[in-house]
């Protein structure tokens, strides 16, 4: 099951430019088409305003969200990171010029860190979602290069469909360094570990609280919830021409797929025409095949 979430309100609602606005944007004001609107309808009424005229219609009384905030007196100057409840109590002593606030771009930076990815490219390959957008490695982790040039990884779809959900996650810890085809992360179900190996060389700046709390929102939620490290790389250029991309990704999955069906015994009757979905948690269903098996064909990491 997906966490529990607070419902996240728009910061032109919470500044009282509007009746009700749920973000659905995850507070990346910068891309968000709907703040885009707002800022230039704002700046045009902004300037009637200033030049004597009244704005009229229905959206005559919006202004920027910062000139609002700025009417309110005192402790009622709420930093943008409070209305958005980044920060429990925090209040504005920079006159809303975020641009030039140290402690904007401190949370900023830290939100990027820990905020959820944007939702890759996918499309389905029997059933299972394969990113377009996203680099893979051959040992089944994505690597999606960011903003800042900072790289997000995690474990493919495909890795939860032969493995099922993890019991534990064994993850780097911040600083560490990673090198790309050797070992970063275990995961671990029934007693067995999967030695993952990592796809970029770098080293962790961020390592995702959620997944260790709840190893289970890895295998729901891959390419998104379920990231597990950021890595500020240091061989990136050479790293990435190591990886797959784009189409490439479908085609070897469809391989990789074909290579697990090979493996299951003939008594599975197990098939996938076009249009099959590869069932949920192969090894739950196969334990025959044997854990170590499956993390030498598919992790490489044996």
């Amino acid at each position: 099951m997906k966490p529990q979430e607070q419902k996240k309100y728009c910061v032109w609602m919470e500044a009282g430019v509007i009746d009700y606005k749920v973000c659905d944007h995850n507070y990346d004001c910068t891309t968000c088409t709907f703040d885009r609107s707002m800022k230039q309808t704002a700046a045009a009424n902004l300037a009637l305003m200033r030049a004597g005229q009244t704005p009229r219609g229905k959206k005559g009384k919006i202004i920027p969200w910062q000139e609002k905030m700025r009417q309110r007196a005192g402790l009622q100057q709420q930093c943008r990171h409070m209305l958005t409840h980044r920060v429990p109590a925090y209040f504005c002593g920079n006159n809303y010029d975020c641009r030039r606030c140290p402690f904007d771009q401190m949370l900023e930076d830290q939100w990027q860190l820990f905020a959820p990815p944007v939702r890759p490219h996918l499309q389905e390959v029997f059933g299972i979602p394969v990113p377009t957008s996203s680099y893979l490695h051959q040992g089944h982790a994505w690597a999606a290069v960011e903003d800042g040039g900072r790289v997000r990884v995690g474990l493919d779809a495909f890795v939860q469909k032969v493995f099922g959900p993890a019991e534990e996650l064994r993850l780097p810890r911040v600083g560490e360094v990673l090198s790309q085809n050797r070992v970063g992360l275990d995961l671990a179900r029934q007693g067995h570990k999967a030695p993952v190996l990592a796809p970029v060389d770098g080293i962790v700046e961020a390592v995702n609280p959620e997944v260790r709390r709840h190893p289970q929102v890895v295998h729901d939620y891959p390419y998104q919830e379920g990231w597990l490290v950021v890595v500020s790389p240091t061989r990136l250029k050479p790293n990435l021409e190591t990886l797959l991309y784009g189409e490439k990704n479908l085609a070897w999955i469809h391989h990789e797929t074909h290579r697990l069906l090979g493996l299951l015994p003939a008594s599975a009757g197990l098939t996938l025409p076009d249009g099959g979905a590869l069932v949920d948690d192969v090894y739950g269903h196969f334990p025959d095949l044997g854990w170590d098996l499956l993390v030498q064909e598919f992790l490489r990491s044996h």
